[in-house]
């Protein structure tokens, strides 16, 4: 993709969540705002966050948890790309800035997506189900409109993904997992998904047809891979334990519907092959970094061995 430099106005829904101040971050980034007119967050309160970023130059619009559509479209004003990071908690807010968006100027819409992509998958977890639910409406709302939407599925994030939620148990120096130590998993930095969306936001203000779904993935690792890179970075021998695969799988379907919890699907699909954002012909499910970073020439993904050297080699470490 060629770029173009209209400079737009972005604004992220859920900014005070957990993923929304990691894109925040990601978009104050000086490389990253410094190609925006305006940076707008949208809040339901004015927290001590807020007020930071504010000092940095965002705007701060507040917006009402019962989502009054007519209010969400005064403070989508002057907005040209909405990145929604409100989680299913926000459900009824979430679906009316939905609702809100072919009476406004926005152009492009990414829901609050930003993870695996669950549309291989033949099982039912809430906070999943929740999003296609999501998608649904989304794709009836805006069909016929001028507003486009890109899904981005990026594997698992870079900043948490070696972790012990995930049997990466840093400070013990133990990985314990399920299935091989070598099934590839892939992991994409937010500073580098702040990145694609100004790629994917020049393609749609130039009026070009974005994607409605992308797999994008900054890193490719194996267990073993991603052990070998942290003690080369400062960690201590890492032992490598792994369990078996389809007994945990077993257990994880057994549980009732509204006690699956995300984090422990994330670990058998991690271990089935379905967090390989490979391309293809490598044995992955495919990837679409080539199309919006072609050989890298707008930027260099972060990867696992910059992860290694940023943290020496125990990432999350005190969690």
């Amino acid at each position: 993709m060629e770029r173009v430099y209209r400079r737009p106005v972005i604004a992220i829904a859920g900014a005070t969540g957990d993923l929304g101040s990691h894109l925040v971050k990601a978009f104050l980034a000086a490389d990253v705002i410094s190609q925006l007119s305006g940076l707008i967050l949208l809040s339901r309160r004015h927290t001590p966050l807020t007020e930071t970023w504010k000092a940095k130059g965002a705007q701060v619009r507040i917006v009402d948890e019962a989502g009054d559509i007519g209010e969400l479209v005064d403070a989508l004003e002057g907005v040209d790309i909405l990145i929604n990071a409100i989680s299913s908690a926000g459900a009824r807010l979430r679906d009316n800035m939905i609702r809100a968006l072919p009476k406004t100027k926005t152009t492009l819409y990414f829901p609050s997506e930003f993870g695996v992509d669950y549309t291989t998958h033949n099982f039912g977890i809430p906070e999943w189900d929740d999003k296609k639910e999501h998608f649904e409406l989304m794709a009836k709302t805006l069909m016929g409109s001028r507003v486009q939407f890109c899904r981005l599925f990026i594997g698992l994030f870079l900043h948490k993904g070696i972790g012990p939620w995930f049997g990466f148990h840093t400070s013990k120096d133990v990985y314990q997992v399920y299935g091989s130590l070598d099934q590839s998993v892939s992991y994409t930095d937010l500073g580098d998904v702040a990145r694609v969306i100004q790629i994917l936001t020049d393609e749609a203000l130039a009026g070009h047809m974005v994607p409605t779904s992308l797999r994008i993935a900054g890193s490719h690792s194996s267990i073993r891979e991603t052990a070998k890179a942290m003690e080369e970075a400062g960690a201590g021998t890492i032992e490598l334990r792994s369990a078996d695969l389809d007994r945990f799988k077993i257990k994880a379907l057994a549980r009732p519907y509204a006690q699956r919890d995300a984090v422990v699907f994330l670990r058998f699909l991690m271990a089935d092959g379905r967090i390989d954002l490979r391309p293809e012909h490598e044995g992955g499910m495919g990837n679409d970094n080539e199309l919006v970073n072609p050989g890298q020439k707008h930027f260099r993904w972060k990867t696992i061995d910059d992860l290694a050297r940023d943290t020496r080699g125990r990432p999350n470490a005190d969690a």
